[in-house]
């Protein structure tokens, strides 16, 4: 008797941890799909914003972002003179100083909609005319 007491009683808390079993699942489901629609939200965010870096970074024309490093490379030499230095010298810091302020500008134009971006680029080359 002591037996199938025993046994019942067992059988009831077998059956009580499967109820929290299923529950535990139900429950790590929903974490789960709560988690991947996250994850999908994100990676929509980063394919949006990857789609978003081309072409902003790319809307500027090779043949501007050529002038706007000519310029540049001529306000570095100009700024000593034309004296001393190398043009290809001038050319590569130029060059590397107008992708940045093109970078600069994309950035910028992320955070405030509406802006060009490659206008700060061509502000900042030209604030460097004045100086």
């Amino acid at each position: 008797m002591a037996e199938k007491l025993t046994m019942k009683i067992l059988a009831g808390e077998l059956e009580a941890l499967r109820g929290q079993v299923r529950k535990l699942e139900v429950q790590l489901e929903q974490k789960l799909e709560s988690t991947l629609e996250k994850a999908v939200s994100r990676l929509k965010k980063t394919r949006a914003w990857t789609r978003k870096t081309h072409t902003t970074a790319t809307s500027i024309d090779a043949e501007e972002r050529q002038r706007l490093i000519a310029e540049a490379a001529y306000i570095k030499a100009e700024r000593r003179g034309f004296e001393g230095g190398d043009p290809g010298q001038d050319w590569k810091e130029a060059e590397a100083e107008i992708d940045r302020l093109l970078l600069q500008g994309w950035r910028k134009h992320q955070d405030t909609p509406g802006e060009s971006a490659s206008r700060p680029g061509v502000g900042s080359a030209g604030a460097d005319a004045t100086q």
